[in-house]
Formats: structure tokens, C-alpha cells, sequence
């Protein structure tokens, strides 16, 4: 759009939102914005001030308008495709972002973005595409180099990726995400120490980095073995599509039926695979560098788990000790609980995350009322039929949100 990019004012506003200065931007915007409210520019950057702010919605509204005013505006498009994948809606996504490379497809940082949404697919030969064609526009691009990179890892050609972090690293050694890309090919590849420095040198740059600031939080997990080895086995899970994982799970499971000494290992594998995150966060409360890289959700996340998960085991002890039946019944519903609290946390789209909220709901109802019908005698077909049902709903809740 020639007639856009002539507006003087435009340059300034890049200059704010370089400098970190999102809210100024959008004062400047709005008030251009009540002089022409048409100003399909003015909007799409606004969009950008929003986004950076964390206002996705009204980022996306903003794009949307853009798009209104002005359909042949690849960027607002790409815009329109950031606000979606914010807000975990990989589809829309997908498709706005595609719309964008329909109008400009020379453009490195919408293959970027392409790349990232492939990338979270776990479509890492499709991420690597998207990169090498940025890059065919623009060599020295460093969010495609670090995108390149890490695409690179997961497909375990990890000399190729450290030659392009080493690139990026070299065109714009101060850049915050490459450090941060670096910190996760080093994580990846079971390097944790060279991965901190990378992702505290990323925070040093960009304080208010999440992606850089989650990377260091799983570094810093990585000093216990446990989480070290069950984070291996979880990036080559991830490369397998979500019928294989379920399958594989489910072969573990009729594998160990024929060899039982293998049940404990099964058995650990599963909590891993659900209680790793929260278990360790926890755990990371009590470390010096960790409890001030947990964000206040992750912190909020362990307290809750915590509490749970030692309710359930008091629970049990107590029934194991005074041997009441409905103690043991209550902490064994409060163990199962478990899976949808952290199954809930997740889940990124808010549908799913309700319906997921509901499942466990109806769980915690059915299992006190198993507990009730224990605690009042009324004999076996009535226990059975309510805890057998609970005992099944967390199972079918385990099969269709576990391997996501």
C-alpha cells in the first residue's frame, strides 16, 4: 500500500515500540486515529501497540479493522495472525498468516510466523521450510536463523543448528530471542548449563521475555535427574503424532500386565507425564534463582497441586492407620483429582479448558458421592456402582486429554 507508508508520523511510532514504549505509541495512535478514524495504518499499528501490551483481543479488533478498511493490507493480516496464535487458535492462525504471504510473499517475518505454527504442531520438517524460505529473503534474519535452529535440533541435525545459532548470534549478538532460541537448542540437546547462560543473558536483554523466562524455569528443573530423563523421553514423544503416543502408552500398559515387575516404571512414567511440571515448580520454590523465574500462575499452579496432592496422601495414611474405609475412598478421589486439576492448566484454548474444568467437576461430585454411600454402609452394588463410575470417568478423562 503505497499510499501508507508515506505518513510521517510512522517512523516515530516503530521507534516507540522499539524502545519498549508500547503505551506511549498508542496514546500517539488514538489521537490520529480521532483526526481519521479510516486510517487503516493507523490501526494495523495500533493492533501492534495492543499486542505488545498483551491486549490480545483488542489487538485482534484492531487488525480486523485494518483488514476492513484496507483488504489488500498484507500486514494487518500478519497481525491478525500474531493475535490468534497468542491466543492459542493455531488454525485461524494459520490462515491469516497464509492470507498475508498471498499478498507479500517476500516477507521473512511472515514465514516466521508460519514456521512457529508449524513448529508448535510439531511439524518440525515444515518449521525448517517455512525458516529457509525467510531466510531466502533475508539471510542475516535472526528470528528465522533461531527458528531454523531449532527445527534443526528436533530433527536431530544438531551441527547444522549450532552453525545457525552461531549466525544469528553473530549478525545481532544482543538480540534477546536469538539467546533465547539458543538456550532452547541447548536444552534440547541435554546441555543445561551453556542453556542458562542463554537464557539469562536473554532476560538480561528483555526482562519481560516469557519465552525466555520458561526456558529458564525448565533449566532450571533440569538439575534434578529425574526431570532431566523424563524431559528426554518428552521431546521424542513429541515428534510422534497423537494416535502413536496414545498407542505407545497403551502398549506400556498391556506390556507391563504380562511382565508386572515393569508396573512401577509404567506407573512412574504416567505421573511424570501428568505431574512433572507442577511437581518440580514446586520443588523449584525452595531454589534460589527458581522461585523468582516462576511466574505467579506457575506459583499459584504448585500451591494448589501441592495442597492436593498432600491431601490425598494424609488421606490415605489415615485410612491406612485406622483402617476406615471411607478415609482411604476420600484420599484415593482426591488423588484422581489430580489429573483433571493439572489437566485443566494444559489446555490453552479457553473451550477446551472449560469443558475440561466440567469433566473434573462431575469427577469431584461422583467421587463424594462414592465417599457418602461408603461412609453410610449401603453395601457393595451401590459403592461399586458409584466409585467403579468414578474410578472409569478418570480414566476416559485421562484418555481423551492426556496426549495432546
Amino acid at each position: 500500500m503505497e499510499h501508507v507508508s508515506s505518513y510521517h508520523w510512522s517512523e516515530r511510532i516503530l521507534l516507540l515500540l522499539r524502545q519498549g514504549r508500547a503505551p506511549q505509541a498508542e496514546q500517539e495512535l488514538r489521537r490520529i486515529l480521532q483526526t481519521d478514524p479510516t486510517d487503516a495504518l493507523a490501526h494495523a499499528w495500533l493492533g501492534m501497540c495492543l499486542l505488545d501490551q498483551a491486549k490480545l483481543e483488542e489487538g485482534q479488533a484492531e487488525a480486523e479493522t485494518a483488514i476492513h478498511l484496507a483488504p489488500e493490507y498484507d500486514f494487518a493480516y500478519y497481525l491478525l495472525s500474531l493475535s490468534h496464535l497468542r491466543q492459542h487458535r493455531q488454525p485461524a492462525a494459520l490462515v491469516a498468516i497464509e492470507h498475508a504471504l498471498a499478498l507479500d510473499p517476500t516477507d521473512p517475518n511472515y514465514y516466521h510466523t508460519l514456521g512457529i505454527i508449524r513448529f508448535q504442531r510439531h511439524q518440525w520438517q515444515a518449521a525448517l521450510k517455512a525458516a529457509e524460505t525467510g531466510l531466502s529473503y533475508d539471510p542475516e534474519h535472526v528470528d528465522c536463523l533461531g527458528l531454523r535452529a531449532r527445527s534443526l535440533t528436533r530433527l536431530g541435525r544438531r551441527d547444522e543448528a549450532a552453525d545457525a545459532l552461531g549466525r544469528a548470534l553473530h549478525h545481532d549478538p544482543d538480540d534477546a530471542g536469538t539467546h533465547a532460541d539458543a538456550g532452547w537448542v541447548a536444552l534440547e540437546t541435554g546441555q543445561a548449563k551453556p542453556a542458562l547462560e542463554h537464557f539469562r543473558q536473554a532476560l538480561r536483554l528483555s526482562p519481560t521475555s516469557d519465552y525466555a523466562r520458561e526456558g529458564l524455569v525448565e533449566a532450571l528443573k533440569t538439575q534434578y535427574w529425574v526431570y532431566r530423563s523424563f524431559m528426554r523421553f518428552a521431546y521424542w514423544s513429541s515428534s510422534l503424532s497423537d494416535s502413536a503416543r496414545r498407542g505407545l502408552f497403551l502398549g506400556l500398559f498391556i506390556f507391563s500386565r504380562f511382565f508386572p515387575l515393569l508396573l512401577p516404571l509404567y506407573l512412574i512414567l504416567v505421573f511424570m507425564s501428568w505431574f512433572a511440571d507442577p511437581l518440580f515448580n514446586t520443588l523449584l520454590r525452595f531454589n534460589a534463582y527458581g522461585h523468582h523465574a516462576l511466574s505467579a500462575t506457575q506459583v499459584r499452579q504448585s500451591t494448589q497441586f501441592s495442597a492436593l496432592l498432600g491431601t490425598g496422601l494424609l488421606l490415605l495414611a489415615a485410612g491406612f492407620l485406622t483402617k476406615v474405609e471411607p478415609l482411604n475412598t476420600l484420599g484415593l478421589v482426591a488423588m484422581g483429582l489430580l489429573f483433571p486439576l493439572v489437566g485443566t492448566w494444559r489446555l490453552a484454548v479457553p473451550a477446551q479448558r472449560q469443558r475440561s474444568f466440567w469433566f473434573g467437576v462431575s469427577l469431584a461430585v461422583l467421587g463424594l458421592v462414592a465417599v457418602g454411600v461408603r461412609a453410610l454402609h449401603l453395601g457393595p452394588p451401590y459403592e461399586n456402582i458409584f466409585f467403579g463410575g468414578y474410578i472409569i470417568g478418570t480414566v476416559l478423562y485421562v484418555w481423551f486429554y492426556a496426549l495432546r
